[in-house]
């Protein structure tokens, strides 16, 4: 099967907008954050709109989308994955939060090492999520290890972590390698009038990648007659800032060779085999109550029990309803990183290797890339 890759590079800064409130007073901010890497909400707007305007059609028309390509609430025939980030060419991937980490610094800004230590299930204890809950602990004491929120890793270092070995300091990367953050201040202008109100001046954040970095996302689902795009420039995200993107057939095979290494996995001398599931796109679901759910029980078709988890402060993404013109609800999806530790028989190891780079979560949400997941292994003292 042929799939295309859309690499996106921002041609300036870009502004992918939070649930914040712009408004005075709400929410006692001051200042607004950017969302990045963009949310595929954004990016296959993007992409619908170049691929319709290949076929004739084009923005604010009354017109629907082209046929294949759906409507303001579904992707008709396509279906999307990622969005990856990429540094030079090269994949990252959100570092698990079952890892805890410490960047230690010297005297040269360009001259650092890391020091990682794991979680894993520790013991139960009565909590707010209820009774004989089993939290996460330090496998190794690491005194001023935080969780690596801020921390990216390749193919080669995801596989590593994967597999329960220390992070290859030259295949982790810091947000702050990656993109920087640039306030910027706005006044809000009527376009008919020239003139402004009260209350209308606003600080937003900006984010400037490197030269080097790149976002991908990875289309399927549109047939052989279609126009085949291969570079554009495209409006990508607020205040109408570029990007060009680059568009490249890739196969299956291909893809799959792209994402981190299953690590091999065998039962313990208990007869359990012992593995995580762990987040590299966002994950969402229907309602708050199946988000509980997927929180505390892990994915739905998961082999064996759920242990433990890590589990990473949910994100509130929402979009602009092009159809309507106006701003969608706002949803949490909980963040790349997050990850579940399971125990199952030796009996289900085909089935666990089988969630490797597959999505959980309902068909829509698969189509839009949400939930993607990769296994790891754990071990016990």
């Amino acid at each position: 099967m042929t799939l295309q890759s859309w690499d996106f590079s921002l041609l300036d800064t870009g502004f992918f907008r939070s649930g914040q409130p712009f408004h005075a007073g709400e929410g006692g901010y001051n200042r607004i954050i950017s969302h990045f890497p963009p949310p595929m909400r954004t990016l296959q707007g993007a992409i619908r709109t170049a691929l319709a305007t290949a076929r004739g059609w084009r923005p604010l028309q009354k017109s629907k989308l082209p046929d294949g390509l759906g409507d303001a609430d579904s992707l008709g025939m396509l279906s999307l994955r990622g969005p990856y980030l990429l540094w030079d060419e090269k994949p990252l991937f959100s570092a698990p939060l079952s890892v805890l980490i410490k960047k230690m610094e010297t005297d040269s800004a360009s001259n650092w090492e890391i020091k990682s230590t794991r979680l894993v299930p520790g013991g139960k204890y009565n909590c707010d999520l209820g009774q004989d809950v089993c939290l996460p602990q330090k496998k190794e004491k690491l005194d001023g290890a935080y969780p690596p929120e801020n921390l990216y890793l390749t193919r080669k270092g995801y596989s590593a972590v994967a597999k329960g070995e220390p992070i290859p300091k030259d295949e982790a990367f810091f947000q702050d390698k990656l993109w920087h953050e640039e306030a910027r201040i706005g006044l809000k202008r009527d376009a008919a009038t020239r003139t402004t109100e009260d209350h209308n001046l606003y600080r937003i954040v900006h984010i400037r990648p490197d030269y080097h970095l790149k976002i991908r996302v990875i289309v399927d689902g549109l047939p052989g007659d279609w126009p085949t795009l291969q570079k554009q420039i495209l409006p990508l995200g607020g205040e109408g800032r570029l990007a060009a993107v680059k568009i490249n057939l890739i196969t299956t095979d291909d893809y799959q060779r792209s994402l981190p290494e299953l690590p091999k996995l065998e039962p313990a001398e208990d007869g359990l085999v012992r593995y995580t599931i762990s987040l590299i796109t966002p994950a969402s679901s229907t309602s708050r109550e199946q988000l509980k759910k997927l929180i505390l029980e892990g994915p739905e078709k998961a082999p064996g029990n759920c242990v433990s988890a890590c589990i990473g402060k949910p994100h509130l993404y929402g979009g602009w309803d092009l159809e309507k013109q106006v701003p969608r609800p706002l949803q949490p999806f909980l963040p790349p990183g997050s990850t579940w530790f399971f125990e199952a028989s030796a009996e289900d190891i085909g089935n666990i290797e089988a969630l490797h780079g597959s999505h959980i979560g309902d068909k829509e949400a698969y189509s839009y890339g949400y939930g993607q997941v990769l296994i790891g292994k754990w071990e016990v003292d």
